[in-house]
C-alpha cells in the first residue's frame, strides 16, 4: 500500500480535528489534578509554616516541580477559574504541535500516512494527560524533552542543556532524559552537561540549601499498585521500595544512554518512559501518554517503517487493556512489562524497513557532530 503526497492527505485538519474530539471526550471532570498544582503554587509564593522554600521539606507529596508550579501560578493569574480553564485549554493543544516538532526532525516527510496514523494513535492518549488528568508538570517535562531533541539535532549544546534540566526542573523522573547530551562529543558535550547541572542548580538549590530536609522528599512512597510491573519482579512490599526511585533513573538514564551510543538518540524519550512505567509502584493511565509520545519519537524519526509500530504496540498493550473489563491485574503488569522489553529491543536491536517511497535516513552510527555552543 502506497500512501499519497503530502497535498493529497490533509494530515494536519485531521490530526487537530482528532485532538478536538478527544479532548470533547475527556472534557468531563477536565483537570482533575489541578489542585495540586494551585496547592504547590500556594506554597510557594506563599507566606506561613511550609510555604516558600521549605515547600518540598513541608510537603514531599507534592513530587512536582518548582518550574511547574511557577508556570501554574502565571496561568492562574490570567485565567479564568483558578486558571484551570485556561490550563486544560492550553494543554489540550500541545498534542499537534508535539507532533508537528518531531515530523520537523524526520529525515523524510514524504510520507504524511506514517504522521497520521503515528498522531490518530497518539492523540487520544494524550488527551488523556492534557485534558482529563491535567498533569501540567508532565506535560511541560515532555515539551522540554522534545525541544531538547529539536536543539541536539541542530547542534546546541548549551540550549539542549538547559531544556533537558528544565524537563527534570518541572518533574524530576524527566532527569533520565540527559542521556540525550551522548550525541555530542568532547567540548560540546561539557558544555551540555554544564548547562544541565546549572539549570537543576537554580532551580532546586535553593531549597536545598534553605532547608536541608528537602532532600527527604526524594524518599517519599506510596502504595504499589496491585497491576504494577514491581509486582511480577517480586516487590511484594506494601510501599515503595527504598531503592526504587533511584533504579528508575538509572535505569531510564542507562538505557537512553545506549541507545545514543548506538545512534538511535530519537528513543531517548521512549526508553526512559518505558523504565518509568517498569519500575513505578502506581500504574496511572496518563503515564501511557509520555511512553506514547516517545515512541512516535522514535517511530517518525528513527525508523522508516510504513506503520508507527512502536506507538501501536504501545497503545494495543498500555491503553486498551485498560478498556477491557475484568482483565486482571497481573495480566495488566504482564503487558506492562512486556511492552517495555519489547520497547528495549526494537529500539536497540530492529533494523528499519525500507521505504521505496522514503529518501534514504542519514548514518545513524555516528554522534551529531557539535563544535556550537548556542
Amino acid at each position: 500500500m502506497k500512501f499519497g503526497r503530502p497535498r493529497s492527505i490533509p494530515v494536519w485538519p485531521a490530526l487537530w480535528g482528532w485532538t478536538v474530539v478527544w479532548a470533547l471526550i475527556q472534557v468531563r471532570g477536565a483537570g482533575g489534578t489541578w489542585r495540586y498544582f494551585l496547592q504547590g503554587e500556594g506554597l510557594l509564593f506563599g507566606q506561613g509554616p511550609g510555604s516558600g522554600l521549605h515547600l518540598y521539606a513541608a510537603h514531599p507529596e507534592l513530587q512536582i516541580g518548582p518550574i511547574s508550579f511557577v508556570a501554574a501560578w502565571l496561568i492562574h493569574f490570567i485565567g479564568p477559574m483558578h486558571g484551570r480553564v485556561l490550563a486544560v485549554l492550553l494543554m489540550s493543544c500541545t498534542g499537534p504541535l508535539l507532533l508537528a516538532a518531531l515530523w520537523r526532525l524526520a529525515p523524510t516527510r514524504r510520507a504524511p500516512g506514517r504522521l497520521l496514523g503515528a498522531g490518530l494513535v497518539f492523540l487520544p492518549g494524550w488527551a488523556l494527560l492534557a485534558t482529563h488528568a491535567g498533569h501540567l508538570d508532565d506535560v511541560l517535562a515532555l515539551s522540554f524533552g522534545v525541544a531538547a531533541m529539536s536543539t541536539a539535532a541542530r547542534r546546541h549544546p548549551v540550549l539542549t542543556g538547559l531544556l533537558l534540566a528544565a524537563a527534570a526542573d518541572s518533574k524530576p523522573w524527566a532527569a533520565a532524559f540527559v542521556a540525550l547530551l551522548l550525541v555530542f562529543r568532547g567540548r560540546s558535550l561539557v558544555l551540555g552537561l554544564a548547562s544541565w547541572a546549572a539549570g537543576l542548580a537554580v532551580a532546586w538549590l535553593p531549597f536545598v540549601l534553605y532547608d536541608p530536609h528537602t532532600l527527604n522528599a526524594a524518599h517519599f512512597t506510596i502504595e504499589v499498585a496491585r497491576s504494577s510491573s514491581l509486582r511480577l519482579l517480586g516487590v511484594m512490599a506494601s510501599a515503595t521500595p527504598s531503592w526504587d526511585r533511584p533504579a528508575q533513573l538509572l535505569l531510564g538514564c542507562g538505557l537512553a544512554a545506549v541507545a545514543v551510543l548506538r545512534g538511535r538518540w530519537a528513543g531517548v524519550i521512549a526508553l526512559a518512559t518505558a523504565a518509568r512505567v517498569l519500575l513505578d509502584p502506581e500504574v496511572y493511565g496518563y503515564y501511557t501518554s509520555g511512553v506514547l509520545l516517545g515512541a512516535v519519537a522514535h517511530d517518525l524519526i528513527g525508523t522508516r517503517h510504513r506503520w508507527p509500530v512502536l506507538t501501536l504496540a504501545g497503545t494495543l498493550t498500555l491503553y486498551v487493556p485498560r478498556l477491557i473489563p475484568h482483565l486482571s491485574l497481573s495480566a495488566m503488569g504482564l503487558l506492562r512489562l512486556g511492552y517495555v522489553v519489547f520497547a528495549v529491543a526494537f529500539v536497540l536491536l530492529s533494523r528499519t524497513v525500507p521505504d521505496p517511497d522514503a529518501e534514504p535516513l542519514p548514518r545513524p552510527a555516528g554522534p551529531l557532530v557539535t563544535d556550537r555552543s548556542l
